[in-house]
């Protein structure tokens, strides 16, 4: 009797839309077979700077391929321009169309490292992308022992790590960080 009453709850329960792991389903809701997906990476400026969040992306897919993809909510932009970027790699099983939303979640767990380490990547394609990293604290031990330049050097290490008259961008599509480093000719004596 037992047994019974058992198995009739959880039929019971996956009727009225919930998933065996608890997920709520929807009936309107349909995923197609995902064939290519490029590998999530935790953004470089955000893992540096312990960012973490969650990105929120409606996607639509028409003839296997995403041909729209909308941020629908997104902690920071060094999260979610990097997963609107990596969704729109994702190629589908050719089918007329589907939307859906897609979640992406970033976190920086555990204890600090002195390197950084090779992110978690779980998967629940294409519904849910989860990428933990643990912190870690970037240095420069070149930086440390040299301290500030001054004389005759062509350029000065400041406390920042970066050379005098260094200039520092981010790519708002990547969040790479790029540093252009001036290189002054040496002077003759």
């Amino acid at each position: 009797m037992l047994t019974r009453l058992l198995v009739f709850l959880f039929f019971a329960g996956s009727a009225f839309g919930q998933s065996a792991v608890g997920t709520p389903l929807s009936d309107a809701t349909h995923y197609p077979k995902l064939i290519h997906a490029e590998l999530p990476l935790y953004p470089p400026i955000a893992w540096t700077a312990h960012i973490g969040g969650t990105v929120e992306i409606q996607i639509t897919v028409e003839r296997g391929a995403v041909v729209d993809a909308q941020l629908k909510s997104g902690s920071s932009p060094y999260l979610s321009n990097p997963s609107l970027e990596n969704v729109k790699s994702w190629k589908f099983q050719s089918e007329d169309r589907a939307a859906f939303l897609v979640t992406y979640v970033y976190k920086i767990e555990g204890e600090e490292t002195k390197l950084p380490e090779n992110p978690k990547i779980e998967l629940d394609l294409p519904r849910v992308v989860k990428v933990t990293a643990r912190p870690f604290k970037p240095s420069c031990s070149d930086c440390v022992s040299q301290g500030h330049k001054s004389g005759s050097d062509a350029g000065s290490i400041h406390e920042s790590g970066h050379a005098e008259g260094a200039a520092e961008t981010v790519d708002p599509k990547t969040g790479n960080v790029h540093l252009a480093i001036p290189i002054a000719a040496k002077r003759s004596q």
